[in-house]
Formats: structure tokens, sequence, C-alpha cells
């Protein structure tokens, strides 16, 4: 609010609560006045008794103060308009004045500062305090000068100085004193909050004034766009009905896009018409056009004209004849509407095979319209907000009929307006009856015997487009066949499921897809997972607001499903608030659509999503194979750095061994020299020998090992050998290693496998020396353990384990020990590869290989292979 408007609010609320603050003073005013001039004469009687021979005098006086505020009183009266509020305040303050100087005149007259008159000063205090809206000044300027009439009347009494008359008299004053204080103080906030108050109530009449003064611009504005619309709307209407009743020259297309323009159109005009009604009845308009109706043939007449609707849902309809004779006064085309707001309620509520009844009597005090249904009946929260503007009564969780909720308030209004009622009754799931009651009309024996179609009003020249206007009455949109499954239409090589409950609306998109994709359709939003799950659309068009789900629910449903990840959905709704946008992106929504939308603008939006959907499983497709082949690579890598290893330990072992092996075999021939002398030797010597001779074996085995390890087979070259033999040919090579392990090994020699023995064999070394280490670095007190097992399975493989009974592997690395060059030891005590290795070995031998921790305690590696064919046969 700028400075200027401010100061024109504060002008503004000032002037008026002057104006205010006037009327106020001259109402209590008068009252105050008033009731001095009844209560002061009164004061005689207190005379008679306490100072009897002054009763005569006083009289006089208390009369003359009587006249003087009847002066006032008449003043006030007759003259409000003209006193402003400076002379209310005058009038306010002499009639204060007056009665307290009479009283300290009597005070002077009696005995001074020992009178008890003194009380009544008090008295008038407490009523200005009270009774007269004085501000903190006035009550100041009356207390003072009552205190000093008071002083004076004390001061001048010829018996004041007394030591009795100066202590009655600094008593009394005390008193006097703190009753004007109070006074003061309470009249001081009584100001404040009665502007406050007087603020708050003016300011809320402002906003009020505002608030109606919007909504007559609000009503007029309705109505004349409702005047302005119809015209168009029933233009529209008039070429599309021609164009209609040559159906025989149009295509199967063009005639059923006609139908959906001329329903669509006769639901808009409705509306408009129903709006423009309210509108006229907000605006205080009296719309009525109030003729004698005989209500039999009246109503038989509506309810022929609606039977054709009932019968597209196959219901039962029946009128019941009243008495004959009943008439109304009333408003034909009104009560036309009435009635057939109640019909096409009744049978949008009432399921297939049921019926709805419609009954009339009359008496001396009027007619009564009953319309009865055997439909779905209203929840009893619901029942006593039926006539409410903009209600919408959900009887179930189906309901799928369109509306805004004007329909039964107008009808509920436009009653009332003919002076009678609508009534409703209603049972959950046995049906509902509405019941019109009008007031008495007229004999019928005089009426023209005349049919709703008939009525000579609806061919006045006032309303040129009535009969369109009574259509658009009739009409009305209905799903049907909501639990049965609707056919999959069109063609293509993409699927689109379009969920909308509107019929007219699913229709129209469908048609607009079903030239270039493959449609599936649905009128519910609880259905659409299980149709995804069913038809894998890569499209969904969803509607907001359905029954069963709405599409917000059933967007999230979608999206909590990873298998929906390249699911494309727009969500389609009447709302254009950048809240519901964001909802339905926030929702899992791709895009969306705000109706009205052209067929170009769907065509081109689902064109977009589907082509973005495809391209987004090509580069799905094209990252799955660079990682597969990045995992190629790095397996080749791992073969490669396996094959330079295996090439440098054969290099190595090749020159140990040939520089071990004379030695050796030096060695053997010695000791076989030697046991030519046995008998010369003794038993001691031979014994030593003989340690000496094992010794040499084992290391001569030991190198013929090495050398099968350091001479491999050529890559490709693969034999046929027991899992037994290469697991005892790496036991010997890491024996040293695991000599204070027990070895606990159970593999069958019927177990053969094909492949490359020194590589299986480098399997088991690693395993073994892996869990070697393990139980060495590991504190314990019990027997350390490895074990090996394996067993044949149904499949024609071999199912190898290995595991000890150790500290196990960090859950935080489990999943990365197969990973090249990962290790968890300190550097110099490997490289990470051992592992990587044994993995990539199992992977060449058409096998596979994981590692998990045991409960017990201790890792296990569990091997898959397959068995070879002689093992098979052995099996």
């Amino acid at each position: 609010m700028s400075t200027a408007t401010a100061i024109a609010a504060e002008g503004e609320l000032d002037a008026a609560y002057r104006e205010f603050d006037r009327k106020l003073r001259i109402r209590y005013l008068t009252v105050a006045d008033l009731v001095c001039l009844v209560f002061f004469p009164l004061g005689s009687l207190l005379e008679f008794f306490v100072y009897p021979d002054r009763v005569l005098d006083f009289l006089a006086i208390r009369l003359g103060v009587d006249l003087i505020l009847l002066a006032f009183v008449l003043t006030l009266v007759f003259g409000k308009d003209r006193c402003n509020l400076f002379s209310v305040k005058v009038l306010g303050v002499l009639s204060a004045l007056v009665v307290n100087f009479s009283m300290c005149l009597m005070i002077f007259l009696t005995e001074g500062a020992k009178s008890p008159y003194y009380a009544g000063l008090n008295t008038v205090f407490l009523i200005m305090a009270t009774l007269l809206p004085w501000t903190f000044w006035e009550t100041a300027l009356v207390c003072a000068a009552s205190l000093a009439a008071y002083f004076i009347a004390c001061f001048a009494h010829p018996g004041f100085g007394t030591p009795d008359s100066l202590s009655i008299f600094a008593s009394n004053l005390f008193f006097i004193i703190l009753t004007t204080v109070i006074c003061v103080t309470s009249t001081y906030f009584l100001t404040r909050g009665r502007f406050e108050d007087f603020r708050l109530r003016h300011q809320l009449d402002v906003q009020n004034q505002k608030l109606q003064d919007m909504d007559r611009l609000k009503t007029q504005f309705f109505s004349n766009v409702s005047h302005e619309l119809r015209t168009p709307l029933t233009l529209i209407l008039g070429p599309v009905e021609t164009l209609l009743s040559r159906s025989d020259l149009l295509e199967g297309r063009v005639h059923d896009s006609l139908i959906l323009i001329h329903r669509n159109t006769l639901r808009l005009l409705k509306l408009i018409n129903d709006l423009l009604d309210l509108t006229r009845l907000d605006q205080g308009v009296d719309i009525l056009r109030k003729k004698p109706i005989e209500l039999g043939i009246f109503v038989k007449g509506v309810v022929e004209s609606v039977r054709h609707l009932g019968l597209s849902k196959q219901l039962r309809m029946r009128v019941e004849d009243g008495d004959a004779g009943v008439a109304v006064i009333a408003d034909s085309g009104r009560l036309e509407k009435v009635l057939i707001n109640l019909l096409t309620n009744a049978i949008k509520y009432t399921p297939a095979g049921g019926a709805i009844t419609v009954r009339w009597n009359g008496d001396a005090e009027g007619a009564a319209i009953e319309v009865s249904d055997t439909g779905v009946g209203i929840p009893p929260e619901d029942l006593g907000k039926v006539f409410d503007r903009f209600h919408q009564v959900r009887s179930n969780a189906s309901n799928q009929n369109q509306g805004v909720g004007i329909g039964l308030a107008l009808a509920k209004e436009l009653v009332e307006q003919h002076g009678g009622t609508l009534e409703v009754e209603s049972v959950v799931g046995k049906g509902t009856t509405f019941r019109i009651r009008l007031p008495a009309g007229v004999a019928t024996e005089e009426l023209p015997q005349i049919t709703v179609d008939q009525d000579p009003e609806f061919a006045s020249a006032e309303e040129p487009f009535e009969k369109a206007f009574r259509s658009a009455d009739r009409s009305w949109s209905h799903t049907e066949g909501t639990d049965t499954e609707l056919p999959m239409v069109g063609s293509g090589e993409n699927v689109v499921l379009v969920a909308d409950d509107e019929n007219d609306m699913r229709r129209y998109i469908v048609s607009l897809l079903s030239e270039d994709y493959r449609i599936v359709q649905t009128p519910r939003g609880d259905n659409v997972s299980d149709l995804v799950a069913e038809h894998e659309p890569e499209l969904v068009l969803l509607d907001w607001m359905m029954p069963g789900k709405d599409g917000l629910s059933v967007c999230r449903e979608l999206r909590s499903d990873d298998s929906n990840r390249d699911l494309k959905i727009i969500l389609l709704t009447a709302r254009i608030d950048e809240k519901s946008k964001i909802d339905a992106l926030q929702s899992g929504a791709d895009d969306f659509l705000t109706k009205p939308f052209s067929s170009i603008e769907v065509k081109t939006r689902a064109a977009n999503l589907l082509r973005a959907a495809r391209l987004q499983r090509d580069l799905r497709t094209r990252n799955t194979e660079l990682r597969e082949t990045l995992e190629k690579l790095q397996r080749t890598e791992t073969m490669l750095i396996q094959s330079e290893k295996m090439n440098a330990i054969g290099s190595l072992s090749a020159g140990l061994l040939h520089e071990i092996n004379n030695p050796l075999n030096y060695t053997l021939t010695a000791i076989s020299f030697a046991k030519q002398f046995k008998d010369s030797l003794g038993p001691e010597m031979m014994e030593i020998i003989a340690d000496i001779e094992e010794g040499m074996v084992r290391i001569r085995d030991v190198i013929t090992d090495l050398k099968h390890f350091a001479y491999p087979e050529k890559p490709g070259s693969e034999t046929v050998f027991r899992l037994e033999e290469v697991f005892q040919a790496a036991r010997k090579i890491i024996g040293k290693e695991i000599e204070d392990v027990r070895l606990d090994v159970d593999l069958p020699p019927s177990l053969v496998v094909r492949g490359q023995r020194t590589q299986l064999t480098h399997l088991f070394i690693n395993l073994l020396s892996n869990a070697g280490k393990a139980l060495a670095a590991h504190a314990s007190n019990g027997i350390k353990t490895i074990t090996v097992r394996a067993t044949a399975e149904a499949d024609d493989r071999v199912t190898i384990e290995v595991w000890d009974n150790g500290p196990g592997i960090p859950e935080d690395i489990l999943n990365r020990v197969f990973e090249p060059f990962f290790t968890t030891r300190e550097v110099g005590s490997g490289m990470g590869m051992g592992l990587s290795i044994c993995h990539t070995i199992v992977e060449s031998h058409q096998g596979s290989m994981r590692v998990a921790n045991r409960p017990e305690g201790g890792a296990i590696f569990t091997i898959n292979l397959p068995l070879a064919e002689e093992a098979l046969k052995l099996c």
C-alpha cells in the first residue's frame, strides 16, 4: 500500500469513527440523562429521613436539574442529525457537571464535609466511567471540576475546621479521589478498546464490501460469459446436426467424429445453461414464467423424453398414475429441468437391470412428485450435502459419472423459487428417492391438453435456440463396461496403453494413435500395472482422475518396478497449475499434457517419447556390449600377465632344475654305491644313509613336479587327468608352507576332468597357499585345518569346495578378492594376482568360482567344472 493510499485509508477510518462515536454518545447520553430524570428526583425520599426540614428546598433543586437534563434530552432526540461530535461532548460534560454541582450545593446547605451526599459524587463518577463513552480528558475534566466544587462546598461551610469535620473530610476526600482515579484509568483503556474494536469491525466491513463487489462482478462475469457462449455453441450444434442427418454420405470415421462433437457440445451447453441459471438466481432475478400445469400430462411427457437413456442401460422406467386433475402453478421449463436432472441422476447411479419409478399425487395443501430408483444409494455422511453446490457424491469406488456438482443444487433452488421443497431419502445398496413438493395450483378443467414438446413457451421468439438447450438438458455421458476388457486395436511396431475413464476422450486418443501403434485401452487405473506386465507397452497415457486408482498413484506404482525403467508415461489432466505439473513429474511422469490438446501435439509427444525410449534401449545395449568387451580385455590382460609370469617362472625353474639335477644325480649315485658296503658300515650308518636317500628321493619328486610346472602345455593343448593327481602335485609343491596344517581331503578317484594340468595345479597351489597364510596369521588354540571336498553333480559337473577354519575374509572386501592387483597384504608380500589368476583359470575351463564366509568361521571357495567323458563313463 502506498503512502497516499495509507493516509486516505486512515482519514476514512478517522471520519467513520467520529461518526460512530457521535451516534454512540447521543444514544448513551440520552439513556444516562433519562436515568437521571427518573432517579434524581427520587432522592427526595432520602431527604425525608435524613434532612426532613430540607425536603422542599432540595426537591426544588432536583426538579431544576431535571429541567436542564430534559432540555438536553430533547436536544439530543430532535436535533441528533444537527448535533456534531463537539456539541455532543459538551452536552455530556454539562450533564455530569449539572448533577455534581447540584450535589455539591446540597452538601454546602447541609453539613459540609460531614454531609453523606458526597457518595452521590462517586455514583456519578461510576456512571460516567461505565455508561458514557467518554475519553480520558473528558473524564479528567469532569472529575477535576467536581472535586473543585466539593472543596468549595466544604471550605465555605461554617462548620469546616472542627476536628471531627476534618477527619470526615479527609476520609471522604480519599474515597472520592480513589473513585476518580479508577474512573479516569478505566475510561482510558475503554476508549482504546472501543477504537480498536471499531477499527477491526470497520476493516471487516470494508473487506466484506469488497467481497460482495467481487462476488457481484464474478456473477455478472459468469452471466455474460454464459450468454456469449450459448450462441456459438448452438451455432456449432446446428451444422453438426445437419451433417449427421446425412450420415449415409459420410465416412465411418467422420461420422464418429461428428457424434463425438455433438455429444460433447450438448454436454458443454448443459453446463453453461446450469451456470447461467445459478448466476441469475444469485442476482435475485426472477427467472420463472409461471402458468397452470396439469401434473399428470407433464410428468409423463418428461419421462417419455428421457426413456431412451434408461433403455440404453437396460433399466425399467415406470410411471405410476396419481390423482386425476392435480395441477400446479409453475414454470414448465424450469420444472422440466428439475425433473430431468433427477431422472438422469437416477439413470446414472442405477446398475443395469434396475428400475426407476416416477409417481405424483396431490391434496389441498399442494402436489408432490417422487423419483425413486434401485441404485447404489447415497452414504449417510453425504446425504446432507447432496444439494450443496459443487459437491459430488461418491456413492461407490467405481463411480465414473461426470459432473461438477451443480445439478442438484440448481434443482433445489429452482424448486424453492416455486415456493416448494426438494427432499431426499436414501439407503446405501437399495436406492434413493427424491421428492418434490409444490404449492397447490388450480383446477384442471380449463387447462389446455398439451405435452411438454408442444409447450408454446419453447416456441417463443425470445429464445430461438430453446430446442437445442432442452436437448442439452437431456444429454449426459455414462461410462459403460467398466469391468469388461476393451479390445486391442491398431497396428504398428510399438505398443501404447491408454488409460482414461471418459469414453469419448479415450476413444479420441485411441483414434489418433491407432494408425501408427498397437493400442491397449482401459477405463480404470487399478489394472494398469497388470496390463503393462502383460502387454509390455513402450508408452502409457494416464488420465489424472480415474476410478480405482488415480494417475499419480499408478505412475508411482509403475516407477517402483525396475523392469519399467524404459517405460514412458504421459499424464493427461485439465489442471494447469504449477503444483500439479511438479507433482506429476515428481511421481515419475515423463511428460504432462494439459486438456484441451491438439491431435498434432499428442502424436508428436508420443513419437518423441517412443524415439527417446528406443535410443535409451540402444544406448543400454551399447553400454552392455562395451562392458562385456572391457571384461574380456581385462581377462585377456590377466591371462597375458599370467603367461608372462609362468614364462618367467619356467625360465627360472629350468635353470635351477638343470643346476640341481646334476648334484642330485651324483648324490643318489653315491648313495647307491655306499649301500654296497652295508656290511662294513654298520646299522647306524646304514640308517643315516637311508634317511639321506629318502630325502633325496623326495627332492627328486619335487623337482619332477616343478619340471612339469616349469614346462607347461602349450595353449590349447588339453589332457584328461584326475583331480586327485593335480591336487597331490600341488600339495607336494606347497607342502613346506602347510606342514603345520591338517589337510582333510575327499577327492574321489572317479572325478576326471579335461584341461591344462599345470593351470589346475597352479589353482590348487594358490588356494592352499592362501589358506595356509590365513591360518598362520590367525591366533587360535584349535587345530588348523584345510578341507578339500569334491562331489559330482547331476548336471555332469563337479563341485570342488576348499575351506579353512581361519578368520575368514572381511565382508567389505569379499566382492573384490578376484580383482587383479587387489591385495590386503603389505607392500612386497604379494601382487594381488593369485586369486584373479585362479578365477581366470576356472573360467577358461568353462567353470565358475565364488567365495563366501562360513558361519562356523573361515572362508570357503567353491569351484564348478565340467566332468570329462571318461568320468561320466565311470559314474
